[in-house]
C-alpha cells in the first residue's frame, strides 16, 4: 500500500469483519501479531508496518512523522482492501495515530482498541531519554547501538534474557536512520491542546493499561477513559506482561470485541 510516496507493508490474518492494529513507535507489525493473532478466529486481521518501521520505506524527514499524515495511511489501507468500515486499534504510537483516524473518519470506525497511550495535551516525560537512544543510533550505527543496550538491559536494568533478545530482533528490524528520526520526531507528539477533544469518540472503546511505566502513564489511560464517552479501561500488571504474554491483550480485546 502506498501513501505520500511510501510503501507500507501490509499483512492480512484470518477472515471476518475487519479489524485494523498499529505497532508502536520502534514496534513492528509482528509484534502486533503476537498481540492480537488470537483474533484472526472470527476477524480479517490486517497488520502493518507504520511508516519509517520494518519493511515500510524508511522516515528521515521528521515532518512525515505527523500523527495526522500518520492516520492518513490507514484509509489508504482500508481502501485497498475494500473495506468501507472496521474495527480500529493501536498501541502507544499507533494508538494515537487510531484516535487521530477516529477523529478524522469517524463513520469508518466500528470500535477502537487503544493500548498504553502515551500522548495526550502535555508532553511526554520520557522524550529526554528516547532522544538519548535516537543519538546512541546516529554515533554507533544499529549495530553498536544494538550491543550497547544488550549490555545495559541484562547488566543495569535486569531485565531477563528473552525480553532482552525480543527488544534487539525488533529494534534490529529498522534502518537506523529511520529510527533515530522517528524517535525524536514521534517524542515530541503533544496530539491534543485539550484531551476533551475525545468526547467526539463516539464509538465503543476498550483502554489496556498497566502501571509503573512513564512512557505510557497509567493516569494518561485514565483521562482517556474519562473523557471518551462509550470506554472502558482494562489493567495489565505492568508492561513487563506484554512481552512475557503478548496475546493476554487480544484475549482482552476478544472478550470486549464479543459483548
Amino acid at each position: 500500500v502506498t501513501n505520500d510516496g511510501l510503501q507500507l507493508a501490509v499483512e492480512v490474518l484470518g477472515s471476518g469483519p475487519p479489524l485494523v492494529f498499529g505497532h508502536g513507535l520502534t514496534g513492528n507489525r509482528h509484534f502486533t501479531q503476537m498481540q492480537v493473532e488470537s483474533l484472526a478466529h472470527r476477524y480479517q486481521v490486517v497488520i502493518f508496518d507504520q511508516r519509517g518501521h520494518c519493511d515500510s520505506t524508511p522516515v528521515t524527514e521528521p515532518a512525515l512523522y505527523d500523527p495526522q499524515l500518520m492516520a492518513g495511511d490507514m484509509p489508504e489501507i482500508l481502501d485497498v482492501l475494500g473495506v468501507e468500515t472496521a474495527v480500529i486499534g493501536g498501541e502507544s504510537m499507533g494508538a494515537a495515530v487510531a484516535v487521530s483516524f477516529a477523529l478524522q473518519w469517524p463513520e469508518r470506525v466500528e470500535k477502537l482498541l487503544l493500548t498504553a497511550p502515551a500522548f495526550g495535551d502535555n508532553p511526554n516525560a520520557v522524550a529526554p531519554e528516547i532522544a538519548l537512544m535516537a543519538g546512541a543510533v546516529e554515533a554507533l550505527g544499529m549495530e553498536g547501538y544494538l550491543a550497547t543496550a544488550k549490555e545495559r538491559q541484562l547488566d543495569e536494568l535486569g531485565w531477563p534474557p528473552e525480553m532482552v533478545d525480543f527488544m534487539q530482533k525488533m529494534h534490529g528490524s529498522h534502518d537506523g536512520r529511520s529510527f533515530a528520526t522517528a524517535c525524536r520526531a514521534v517524542m515530541a507528539w503533544t496530539p491534543f491542546a485539550d484531551l476533551a477533544e475525545l468526547q467526539a469518540l463516539t464509538m465503543p472503546t476498550c483502554i489496556v493499561a498497566w502501571d509503573g511505566d512513564p512512557l505510557h502513564p497509567y493516569t494518561l489511560a485514565e483521562r482517556y477513559a474519562a473523557e471518551i464517552p462509550h470506554s472502558r479501561l482494562e489493567r495489565l500488571p505492568s508492561m513487563m506482561d506484554l512481552f512475557v504474554n503478548p496475546g493476554q491483550v487480544g484475549e482482552i480485546y476478544g472478550r470486549f470485541l464479543a459483548k
